[in-house]
């Protein structure tokens, strides 16, 4: 019985993190990640103040751990996506409307997490663990519909890989930090991977 409490215990903690960040993803959703105070985490999880500063020593460490969630989140899409045995065409069009309209409540999260990475090496080696994965992620699938001849044979996976998410995360920032259109920064994405991919664009 002894040897089972800390289990317990920790299980107890990871969870009540998670409904911390979840609430915290809730709040930004709803209004923005200015909104998300430790004020207002403790009032949307019905908790004291204090008693968020047990598991998050600071607003800090929380919108780590919420840009962590968020990554996650998006890679999980990313997955979903790619699984579906579908035209490279389509996959682009879903995973489209999937970056800048699903995630939209969260754009200005992804800003601030990544505004701070210059700032803060804990921020800056997750994120940067966290890209390298999602770039292996695309580059399998890239090296599958190259098999499939939906790519063109001569475009290097890794290397397209990275463009395409460069183009994301830039496409990302001018359209939260500019505000610019979301539906012209889709847009240009499409046609932006189709360049990178080499995909004839009447084979819609």
């Amino acid at each position: 019985m002894v040897m089972s409490m800390p289990r317990i215990n920790a299980e107890y903690r990871e969870d009540a993190k998670k409904k911390i960040i979840a609430a915290a993803l809730e709040i930004a959703a709803e209004k923005s990640w200015d909104a998300v105070t430790m004020e207002a985490i403790a009032k949307k999880v019905g908790v004291t103040k204090g008693a968020l500063y047990s598991y998050f020593e600071n607003s800090e460490t929380l919108l780590c751990a919420v840009s962590v969630e968020l990554i996650q989140k998006i890679r999980d899409g990313f997955i979903s996506i790619f699984d579906k045995d579908v035209h490279i065409h389509v996959v682009l069009e879903k995973l489209a409307s999937f970056i800048f309209e699903d995630q939209k409540p969260y754009a200005s999260i992804f800003i601030q997490f990544v505004s701070r990475l210059p700032q803060d090496s804990r921020f800056r080696d997750q994120f940067s663990r966290m890209f390298d994965e999602n770039i292996l992620l695309v580059t399998e699938y890239l090296a599958r519909k190259i098999d499939e001849k939906q790519i063109h044979p001569l475009t290097d996976p890794d290397s397209a890989a990275r463009a395409i998410l460069g183009v994301t995360i830039g496409l990302r920032i001018t359209e939260v930090v500019l505000g610019k259109d979301a539906r012209k920064a889709k847009q240009v994405w499409i046609e932006s991977v189709e360049l990178i991919l080499r995909l004839p664009g009447d084979n819609k």
